[in-house]
């Protein structure tokens, strides 16, 4: 059982810590202080470090278990795996085509508001955020061990409340537009029908 509880408390820690770079005081701060690259190094180093801690707190190390142990159970869930996997990829690449991650770090004030309606974006609104959580489910059944599902569980779960705490940010930083925006693109999965 403590070994779930270090799962969730690593996952909790990239999560505040991840969540805490992203808001927007801390970050105007930030680049005020270091401007847009260091805002990006501080920003990567703190997520690439905790997501590692985070990695690690699983204590998950066979990760190759399915070709030294496979049957038709494993072939399945590794192949359902291995597409969501796909799919979150593609939804990831679509989406970096009409917006780039340093175009979502460099969300400031003193900027000239251009929302992103464009592609995938005329859809849905976080696809990204979606991206991740496909990327995420896929983990699960690639590795349906309990540590893995824990782990997974919590960060989409994260990922989710990340993507609900973006909406704010983008609610401040738009208004009315991304507020109209929002009766025309689904949050996390495409709007079904016309508004």
């Amino acid at each position: 059982m403590i070994e779930y509880l270090w799962i969730v408390l690593g996952v909790s820690l990239f999560g505040v810590l991840h969540s805490g770079v992203s808001a927007l005081r801390v970050k105007n701060g930030i680049i005020d202080r270091y401007g847009k690259e260091g805002y990006s190094r501080i920003f990567n180093a703190v997520s690439v470090l905790s997501f590692i801690l985070a990695l690690l707190s699983m204590q998950f190390w066979d990760w190759l278990y399915f070709i030294t142990s496979p049957n038709s159970a494993t072939l399945l869930l590794v192949s359902v795996g291995a597409i969501l996997v796909l799919l979150a990829m593609y939804l990831a690449m679509l989406a970096s085509r009409v917006i780039s991650v340093s175009t979502v770090a460099d969300m400031r004030t003193d900027r000239v508001p251009e929302l992103v309606t464009d592609g995938l974006y005329g859809r849905i609104r976080h696809p990204l955020y979606l991206a991740t959580i496909l990327m995420f489910g896929g983990l699960a059944f690639i590795y349906p061990f309990p540590r893995v599902i824990i782990f997974a569980l919590g960060m989409i779960v994260y990922t989710m409340v990340g993507a609900l705490l973006e909406e704010r940010k983008l609610i401040l930083h738009y208004g009315e537009e991304y507020l109209e925006y929002k009766k025309r693109a689904g949050f996390i999965l495409p709007r079904l029908g016309s508004s």
